[in-house]
């Protein structure tokens, strides 16, 4: 209690000092040539956090306090402008002209405007990047439409010091600085189900306009279970004008995929957006992916003051499984085996099918004081049946399908964010501040039983198998029932110590009640025999604490402090309770920024308590603690016109360091399952500028994955590898034509692995011709 006290006098006091006289500035920032408009212009007062930007016709509106004050003026493919002025009064027009620069780089930048670069949403607060003591990484729509990426787990390997893995063939996970726990958050709402399962499918990015990864815990602005960091999907929003795109791809394995999306105004107060997405192929190793995805935003502006804005987005994916290949204890492949074949029966599926729900509401009191309140709702359905273990014989010429397994998880998740963002001054000291409280109810019902059919724990050849061996299905016996209540506060301020210095302070109290409990039901699902309720209650006090110096205009120094906390879900079978995880990060590191280069370098330490390791289907146990700590860097180029250079490498060494012998003998130092030391990302591409090439471009990437293990006594290794890709493309006007060639090399390579054995085999050399046309 004594902490929810602090934390409302803090906000009381943040209130308090918003009482200091205001005036408006308002105007418009033309073409000194051309007499135009200049849209997405950034308007900021010096050494202060304000700002905006200007709409489609150049006109901008800014609260500004009286007196001196030093504005920053700045746009894509112009000079900077600082000027000075004084706000005598309470309304004050001052309209402004820029130069184009020498180089215009309109046409270089990759997918940006200077507001959504520079100032990140998932960090909630509304400042510069160079203000943030925390690592940020943006991966913007031009580099996902230049390497031609539909999926998440394809887009985000260009992000440093990210891992994804897609098991099983549809579900996808994501190990961020070793850790895989993350939150995927959708326009800043959390998906609950990556944090239950660790893995969940997500369908196509036909309606996602970019993705940004916060590294390291994040628990004092999105709540438990982020240790590695946050992925955030930022969908596509309405624009002020008409505009619309389709796109048409066909590639390798038989692959269609098409996209259509569509938004505009409807009137002055009311605008839209439209997207659909389906994607279509027979697979690599003959898995196949069907996607099917639309999603409607409407915004809508009944006063200067007031937006609401409504999502509703629905998917329907059907997956055929993979559950890889087996290989020798060395880890080589089984003579005869050929990586091309898919062992599954071919009657495995994956299915997943989701509605989502969102509902923002914002009220501008000022430029300084925003209230929002964010209302979602998701009901989600994924129905998995998979022949998961492959035992090989003795001979090593045949494989038994050991371990047919089903589940179908229904998850329905309501959640409401409450923000006040507040700009204010107490004294000499500015404040950029956020506060709120989040409520969050979760119901998973995850149905359970056997597989039955004369093609259960059938043996095929491992040549020339013949893999349908009769029919099998699924038999409804239980099911383990999840009922999740979590209220939150939390509190962060950014605060201007000194010209170049700043301190961030957040703070957050988390108070988990959790129900759980097994129902014995019948194949419809009617109940038996009604299961003995556990509950679960936990609190959690959360903390984020930063430090940045910037000695200049386009450098800043940074520190940071913040923990971690995921309560306890998992009961063992003799009805033991787990303690919940706990860990923390600290880090320092220095970012660069200017029109041209935006760097990054960071050294970072994590730790992770109160392990809880899966032993078999059932079974769980707490193991100890490990840790991870490494290095990072990032760079963003665009040197000269037409030419876009993005670099990543990520050093992170994870491992055991407590372990609990009585449960298990791995020794501490070993390396955490598939948490690679050294992973790095390129991409480079130029677009010629001359008249006579003018819209033909090419582009060249690079991944690299270093050798790790898939199990924690390290006796499986998945070896080493780095695959090369590379794209042709040509625009003009407003279409576009791209030839995309991935794994240029046809490197043989794993990507995972599960039951530690069990490798799956990345693409081979593949291809994919797009056609895209813009209005």
């Amino acid at each position: 209690m004594k902490k929810i006290m602090l934390c409302g006098a803090l906000i009381l006091l943040h209130l308090i000092g918003y009482a200091q006289q205001n005036a408006t500035l308002k105007g418009i920032i033309t073409d000194v040539d051309s007499s135009k408009g200049i849209p997405n212009v950034s308007i900021s007062i010096l050494n202060a956090q304000k700002g905006t930007a200007t709409n489609q016709q150049g006109y901008y509106s800014i609260t500004v306090p009286t007196g001196e004050i030093s504005l920053v003026i700045t746009a894509i493919g112009y000079e900077d402008k600082t000027l000075q002025t004084n706000i005598s009064s309470a309304s004050k027009t001052l309209n402004i002209s820029l130069q184009k620069s020498v180089t215009s780089l309109s046409q270089v930048v990759i997918g940006h405007s200077t507001n959504r670069h520079n100032r990140p949403k998932v960090g909630k607060l509304n400042i510069e990047n160079l203000d943030n003591p925390i690592v940020i990484n943006t991966l913007s729509p031009k580099v996902m439409e230049q390497r031609n990426v539909t999926d998440l787990g394809d887009a985000v390997k260009s992000v440093t010091g990210v891992r994804p893995i897609n098991r099983y063939g549809g579900f996808q996970t994501f190990r961020i600085r070793g850790f895989n726990n993350f939150v995927l958050l959708i326009d800043g709402v959390r998906d609950e189900r990556h944090n239950l399962s660790t893995s969940a499918p997500s369908t196509n990015l036909a309606n996602v306009d970019y993705i940004e990864v916060l590294k390291g815990p994040a628990g004092v602005l999105y709540g438990h279970s982020a240790l590695g960091g946050i992925i955030n999907l930022v969908r596509k929003r309405p624009t002020d004008q008409q505009t619309g795109n389709v796109t048409a791809t066909y590639g390798s394995f038989d692959t269609y995929n098409a996209s259509f999306g569509i938004g505009g105004p409807i009137s002055k107060t009311l605008k839209y957006r439209a997207d659909f997405g389906i994607t279509r192929t027979n697979g690599w190793r003959d898995y196949g992916v069907e996607t099917n995805n639309g999603a409607l935003m409407l915004e809508f502006t009944p006063t200067q003051k007031d937006a609401f804005e409504f999502y509703i987005q629905a998917n329907n994916d059907v997956y055929d499984t993979d559950t890889g290949i087996p290989v020798d204890k060395d880890g080589s492949l089984i003579k005869g085996m050929d990586p091309e074949t898919r062992y599954n029966d071919p009657q495995d599926y994956l299915r997943h099918k989701r509605f989502d729900y969102q509902l923002k509401y914002t009220h501008t009191f000022s430029d300084d004081l925003k209230l929002s309140n964010h209302l979602s709702y998701s009901d989600d359905d994924i129905d998995y049946l998979s022949t998961e273990f492959l035992e090989v014989n003795e001979t090593k010429d045949s494989i038994t399908r050991a371990f047919p397994f089903y589940f179908n998880h229904t998850t329905k998740t309501l959640q409401n964010q409450l923000d006040l963002s507040y700009i204010f001054k107490t004294g000499k000291i500015s404040h950029t501040s956020v506060a709120g409280y989040s409520l969050s109810y979760l119901d998973r019902k995850t149905f359970r039983g056997e597989v039955i059919g004369e093609g259960t724990f059938s043996t095929i050849a491992v040549q020339n198998p013949i893999l349908n061996q009769g029919h099998i299905e699924a038999v409804d016996k239980r099911v383990d029932v999840k009922e999740e209540f979590v209220n939150s506060f939390f509190i962060q301020d950014l605060i201007h110590l000194l010209p170049k210095v700043k301190v961030m302070i957040g703070m957050r109290y988390d108070i988990f009640n959790g129900t759980y409990y097994r129902d014995e039901i019948d194949n419809n699902r009617n109940v038996l025999e009604y299961g003995e309720k556990t509950k679960i209650p936990s609190t959690a006090f959360t903390l984020r604490s930063g430090l940045v110096y910037q000695p200049t205009k386009h450098i800043s120094i940074f520190s940071s402090y913040s923990d971690y906390f995921k309560p306890t879900r998992r009961i063992a079978p003799n009805g033991q309770v787990f303690d919940p995880e706990t860990g923390y990060q600290t880090e320092a590191g220095i970012k660069y920024q200017n029109k041209v280069l935006a760097a990054t370098f960071s050294a970072f330490y994590m730790l992770k308590n109160n392990i809880v390791e899966k032993t078999s289907v059932e079974d769980y146990r707490q193991i100890g603690e490990a840790d991870s700590k490494g290095i990072e860097f990032d760079i963003q180029a665009h040197p000269i016109n037409g030419l876009f250079i993005k670099a990543g490498y990520a050093f992170a060494d994870a491992s055991i360091s407590d372990y609990n012998r009585e449960l298990q003998t791995t020794p501490e130092g070993n390396q955490l399952p598939f948490a690679p030391k050294h992973l790095a990302n390129a991409w480079v591409s130029y677009k010629l500028p001359t008249t006579k090439f003018k819209g033909l471009g090419i582009g060249f990437g690079m991944n690299h994955t270093s050798a790790n293990y898939t199990n924690s006594d390290n006796t499986y290794e998945l070896p080493a590898y780095t695959t090369l890709d590379g794209t042709l493309f040509y625009e003009i006007k407003n279409a576009r034509i791209a030839f995309n060639l991935n794994n240029i090399t046809d490197e043989l390579y794993f990507t995972d692995a599960i039951y530690a054995n069990q490798y799956f085999v990345g693409q081979e050399r593949n291809y994919k011709i797009s056609l895209s046309y813009s209005f």
